[in-house]
């Protein structure tokens, strides 16, 4: 595993790298799957920044309030922990609010945002469990198996040991639960679909994964912090999919009005036809010469002598 490497004097993190490459994901899956919703460029991009910003602060937060008892001990520990120590789920529900501020001042409907950014959400989230893997973080039980993993030194799993790959584990779910849900929303199904399958299934596996787990990562009674906060997760996916079910939430994306960059290409074409037409008229009419009589240019036979 290659926690960080040098380049051009620096050294950069293979997390941060794994990150970016993850958030690169995203932005490239939004734009392909933007012409199955009826956002224009400039709403997909906005709601998108409110969801970046308020999922980092939530990550962020949610982190600190996780580690309280060392904040309580050592205040500076919240200086020291700036750039590093972030939650998911604390992202997840901080991105959550962003979307909703945005679709409170757009007046948007907030389930067709959620279902078209969730899986964006998923394949950057599986790209940073990736970057988990080679910085050594949310590793998994001791054991031996023919996928267990022995980290080396200088990473923050465990070093001499072999253990339970669950980064992997999990970012191989999440590539597989992102395709669903890119199925899932060219479909067209009501809204919130999208987003209630993701909340369901995604709730199991991470309760399920925690058990698997053996860094240090915050208790809930019995539970593991994720473990807790997933039993709502799933509760709220199924009341969610109960509500599309029985008609509750039944508005799709064809309720949506066609953005103005997205109008049908006729309006367009006429709009064209009628600019050439205009330029025709306003053409001086040309003369038209009269044609110049063709020589003749018969050839006598030759005579033989």
């Amino acid at each position: 595993m290659l926690p960080s490497f040098q380049a051009l004097g620096l050294t950069i993190p293979m997390y941060g790298v794994m990150s970016a490459l993850g958030m690169l994901a995203a932005f490239v899956l939004l734009g392909l799957t933007r012409k199955h919703t009826r956002f224009s460029e400039d709403q997909a991009l906005s709601a998108a920044l409110w969801a970046i910003i308020m999922g980092f602060l939530g990550a962020k937060v949610l982190y600190w309030i996780v580690e309280i008892d060392q904040i309580i001990a050592d205040p500076s520990y919240l200086l020291h922990t700036l750039r590093e120590g972030f939650v998911f789920y604390g992202a997840l529900i901080g991105g959550l609010g962003g979307v909703a501020i945005y679709s409170l001042r757009k007046k948007l409907p907030f389930f067709s945002l959620t279902d078209y950014f969730i899986p964006g959400l998923v394949i950057g989230h599986a790209f940073g469990r990736i970057g988990c893997f080679f910085a050594g973080c949310c590793y998994g039980m001791e054991c031996e198996t023919p996928i267990s993993v022995v980290f080396p030194a200088g990473g923050a799993a465990p070093a001499g040991i072999p253990l339970l790959p669950t980064q992997l584990m999990e970012s191989a779910f999440l590539f597989l639960l992102c395709a669903f849900l890119v199925w899932r929303l060219t479909k067209k199904k009501p809204f919130g679909t999208v987003s209630g399958w993701y909340m369901v299934l995604y709730g199991v596996w991470r309760f399920v994964i925690e058990f698997f787990r053996s860094d240090e990562r915050g208790a809930v009674g019995a539970l593991s912090t994720s473990q807790f906060i997933s039993l709502f997760v799933f509760a709220g996916g199924v009341a969610l999919l109960l509500l599309v079910k029985f008609g509750v939430l039944k508005k799709t994306v064809l309720d949506l009005p066609i953005p103005v960059e997205e109008e049908p290409k006729k309006k367009k074409d006429k709009v064209e036809a009628a600019e050439e037409a205009v330029k025709e008229e306003a053409k001086p009419a040309e003369e038209t010469k009269p044609e110049e009589p063709k020589a003749e240019t018969e050839a006598k036979p030759e005579e033989k002598e």
